[in-house]
Order: C-alpha cells, then structure tokens, then sequence
C-alpha cells in the first residue's frame, strides 16, 4: 500500500479551503480542531488520521480518493457550485439537496428501465 503524501494532501486541503471561503479558524471550528492542527496539516507537516480525511472529505464535498491521490484537480463547477451554495438560506439548500435526490433517483431508474430493455440482471 502506497504512503500517503501528506505534503500534497495539505496544499490540497488549503486550496479547498479556500475556495469555499473559510478560514483555518472556521475549518477547525467546524471539525473541533484546534487552529494550530489545520495550519500543520495544510503544511503538511501534521499526520491527517482516517477520521479527520474523513471529516475533510465531507466539509469540502471531496471523495477521500480525491483528496488523496497523487494527482488532483479541482473542477471549478464544483466550486463555484460550492461558493454559491454556502450563500443560499437553509430552506433554498434543502430545496436544491432535494432536487438532486430527485434527480439522482431519477437517473437509477432509467438506468434500471434501460437494464430492463436489455435484459441484464441488476
């Protein structure tokens, strides 16, 4: 199993910060981590345990492969989408969340009817 390359991991995840728009403070904040640890780990200086990526990995919307992969680049659909969502009311979010599990259903249904048609098994 290849070592994971803390370094890139970091710049990675101060990029993604800031994009969104946060600040080390408000990232340590939000996942209960002192300011000084976000500052060492987007150094890369600092070892990220499985639940901080994990924790990373749902702040910024970032599969763990995404985040830990030797080569990475970022979409900027995804942040501009990122930024524009952060500035939406709770109520406008919790529109837009389930219009996308109402698309997402949709999309498995037509890949199950088009299943069907061809007679695979799902």
């Amino acid at each position: 199993m290849q070592e994971l390359n803390y370094k890139k991991i970091g710049e990675r995840l101060r990029k993604l910060r800031k994009y969104m728009g946060l600040t080390q403070e408000q990232v340590a904040d939000i996942l209960g981590l002192g300011r000084d640890a976000i500052l060492r780990i987007e150094k890369g200086d600092r070892k990220i345990d499985l639940q901080e990526l994990i924790d990373f990995s749902k702040l910024y919307s970032i599969s763990m492969n995404e985040l830990t992969a030797e080569e990475h680049t970022i979409n900027s659909n995804d942040i501009a989408f990122a930024r524009g969502f952060k500035e939406l009311s709770e109520k406008d979010k919790r529109e837009i969340i389930s219009l996308i599990e109402y698309k997402n259903l949709l999309k498995l249904q037509n890949k199950d009817d088009y299943d069907d048609t061809r007679g695979t098994s799902k």
